[in-house]
């Protein structure tokens, strides 16, 4: 008679934790999809613009050894191929950084992934854990390669994940993932940005790394008179050569113009979060868009891997 006399105190007790849990939901289920739907739009985003670089690598070895091969001084075309080698470090160099830069951002749509997932078990409260640590180990990494201070924040998002259980995890979650999106604002903003300023590298024409500075050099090799002629081998590499430079190129544009449209669909995801969820149709549409064009930029990355011969 006892314990039935108290089941029905345990029922309200229950009953008004879970109305308070719900009563104080922190996002909106429309909220919460619209993040997943960026974390989707944004996956694997980084290997496109990894793309533009290594193609931009083999095409100054390929310059190199054509340069070298339009020689008759055995000497002059050692210099040619030892200079194309030293170039090619630097550009390493670069390439490093952005690397870092875009690993940041794949983490962090993985990341939103698995803040914005309907069913938060314990591996994946491992790995928001693990991913907050990683984030905030490469944005380090960006910082001292190039002097930056980009903003950290994932372990923002770890402290609370770490928090959650029981009858709260759901919202503890939803707190975590609105922390992560807002707490990104600035670094996404900052690295997009820097994804921009080397994809502008590639296409400035006063800028000797650009691809169409690449395939002018190119074309002036190929005019050199030379004794022995090109032959098929060689003007097959220079085909090639010059097609790379010209897929290259469109892939840094894509890139470039992906970069932006990323950081553009952020600030109208924040502001969709922090605001209410007001406009948040237009975020959807944002988001959408690119989406597709994060797709486009694949396409011609695989055009790009064709003309590489990978």
């Amino acid at each position: 008679m006892k314990r039935s006399m108290q089941r029905p105190g345990i029922v309200v007790a229950t009953a008004l934790i879970g109305a308070l849990v719900g009563g104080c939901a922190v996002l909106t289920q429309p909220q919460v999809d619209a993040v997943a739907d960026f974390a989707d739009a944004t996956k694997d985003f980084g290997t496109t613009p990894s793309a533009v670089i290594q193609a931009h690598g083999q095409l100054r070895r390929e310059r190199g050894l054509l340069e070298a091969a339009s020689r008759t001084d055995a000497q002059v075309a050692v210099g040619d191929i030892e200079r194309s080698l030293r170039m090619e470090s630097e550009l390493d160099k670069i390439a490093l950084r952005t690397s870092v830069a875009l690993d940041v951002l794949d983490e962090y749509a993985e990341m939103l992934g698995v803040l914005s997932s309907s069913r938060f078990t314990d591996d994946l409260q491992e790995r928001a854990v693990a991913l907050g640590k990683s984030i905030d180990a490469d944005i380090a990494t960006f910082n001292k390669l190039g002097g930056a201070n980009v903003g950290s924040f994932g372990d923002v998002v770890a402290g609370i994940v770490r928090g959650a259980g029981g009858i709260w995890i759901r919202h503890e979650q939803e707190r975590a993932l609105k922390a992560a999106v807002t707490s990104a604002q600035a670094p996404v903003r900052d690295l997009t940005r820097a994804v921009e300023t080397l994809m502008q590298d590639y296409l400035a024409a006063d800028k000797v790394d650009a691809f169409g500075s690449e395939a002018a050099h190119l074309e002036s090799i190929m005019k050199r008179p030379t004794s022995h002629g090109w032959g098929v081998d060689g003007l097959t590499r220079y085909q090639n050569a010059l097609a790379l430079s010209r897929s290259g190129e469109a892939l840094a544009r894509s890139c470039q113009d992906s970069a932006r449209h990323y950081r553009e669909a952020h600030e109208q995801l924040v502001a969709a979060i922090t605001g209410g969820g007001k406009d948040l149709q237009g975020t959807i549409a944002s988001i959408k868009a690119l989406a597709a064009e994060v797709q486009a930029g694949k396409r011609v990355r695989n055009e790009v891997k064709e003309a590489r011969g990978s």
